[in-house]
């Protein structure tokens, strides 16, 4: 059999991560087998275990895909109008995926409580996010946009704290409306960061962070 190229074997993996996200979201994480994963995925046991080993990889593998995502979400929006940048971050991460997303999310955190491996997936997923965010504030803070109300580090965990909520809500409420909530939640972001006078040096917000 000839070797995968890189090129492949990345496809490989992402194709059996799709499958796995389905898997879960539809079956929960303790009720998915690696051998419903290889339906799902169409390949065999001995395919999937050259890539994921566990689910807990799997696991890992889908936050680590997320987080990077959301890194490169960060990255598009660097010297955009703060409330902007955050409204389309929200927008993108949260309010703009399907409600299955959420709900493993949510899954993933629950099992973190139990799994050690998972908890460390997770912790490296938070510090980057928290990483990121409050770069995001330090520039918009040199740029003359904002002025929070508190030391740096109570505003980022503020606001992770209102994106923990948002991952609820949009997890357990099918009813949930996010574009009647999203100005009341922006209004809770404008609380901790107190928006001044938009910055001549502004730049508008890139098309990357767009959900």
């Amino acid at each position: 059999m000839p070797k995968l190229t890189d090129e492949q074997q990345a496809a490989r993996r992402t194709h059996i991560l799709d499958a796995a996200e389905r898997c879960f979201s539809q079956h929960g994480f303790h009720r998915s087998t690696m051998q419903m994963i290889c339906k799902e995925a169409g390949i065999s046991a001995g395919a999937l275990y050259v890539y994921f080993p566990s689910k807990e990889t799997l696991i890992e593998g889908l936050t680590e895909r997320d987080r990077q995502e959301i890194m490169a979400r960060f990255a598009g929006a660097r010297g955009g109008k703060f409330m902007d940048v955050v409204e389309a971050i929200l927008r993108g991460c949260i309010l703009a995926q399907p409600q299955e997303k959420a709900c493993l999310c949510i899954e993933i955190g629950s099992e973190a409580t139990r799994n050690p491996a998972i908890a460390a997936a997770m912790h490296r997923f938070d510090s980057s996010i928290r990483g990121s965010l409050r770069q995001l504030i330090e520039q918009a803070v040199a740029l003359g946009q904002i002025a929070p109300v508190a030391p740096l580090d109570d505003v980022v965990l503020g606001m992770a704290m209102i994106g923990d909520g948002l991952f609820w809500r949009r997890a357990v409420d099918p009813g949930f409306d996010a574009e009647r909530a999203l100005p009341h939640i922006m209004s809770m972001v404008a609380t901790l960061v107190r928006p001044l006078e938009t910055s001549s040096s502004d730049t508008p917000v890139s098309s990357e962070i767009a959900p």
